[in-house]
């Protein structure tokens, strides 16, 4: 149980976070929930992500990973990255996920470019949801998108979560586009 008005430290991520990063990617593409068991039939798929997570020129690297904190422990992310650094990692990543898992993500749209800021995926840990974790996150890749000339920062909102959607235009994000990647289709909103 979480404490009443826990202490939340934010902090950029290091190679022991991977297995944590790992974690927050499945779940940022629904194929786990943060605080699930790993099934047994995803256990090499989530071997092989933490290797990637570790890579210093993946999409998940820990590189592109802030974690927040609580009395020390990981309850959240949030990976973020240079959109126009997306296409080179996005091949590299996306090649290693296909070797590994068979499969094929070469039709997902393009999910970011140049001069965007894009954060990228995002999970806390359940008992520690509605306390504002994910928004201090948020902020703070914002900010420091714009502190470092950034001219937006963009993201992808499933459109089966209106409420997310409705969360994040209340943060000043708006519709832009509809893109179709691993295998639904998102709304990408930009700030």
């Amino acid at each position: 149980m979480q404490p009443a008005n826990p202490i939340v430290q934010l902090r950029d991520a290091s190679l022991d976070d991977a297995p944590f990063i790992a974690r927050v990617v499945l779940a940022g593409i629904d194929m786990l929930d943060m605080d699930a068991a790993l099934p047994d039939e995803q256990r090499a798929i989530f071997e092989h992500l933490i290797k990637i997570c570790r890579m210093d020129d993946t999409l998940y690297s820990y590189l592109n990973t802030r974690i927040a904190e609580v009395d020390g422990n990981s309850v959240g992310a949030l990976v973020a990255y240079d959109g126009a650094c997306y296409a080179k990692m996005r091949e590299k990543t996306f090649g290693l996920v296909q070797q590994t898992s068979g499969m094929d993500l070469s039709h997902n749209a393009m999910e970011t470019g140049p001069s965007e800021f894009y954060l990228d995926s995002m999970a806390v840990l359940s008992e520690y949801r509605g306390i504002g974790i994910g928004k201090l996150l948020m902020r703070d890749r914002v900010d420091f998108a714009f502190n470092n000339g950034f001219q937006k920062v963009t993201l992808l909102v499933d459109k089966e979560k209106p409420r997310l959607q409705q969360y994040y235009e209340s943060e000043g994000f708006a519709f832009s586009e509809e893109l179709f990647v691993f295998g639904s289709w998102y709304n990408k909103l930009v700030k």
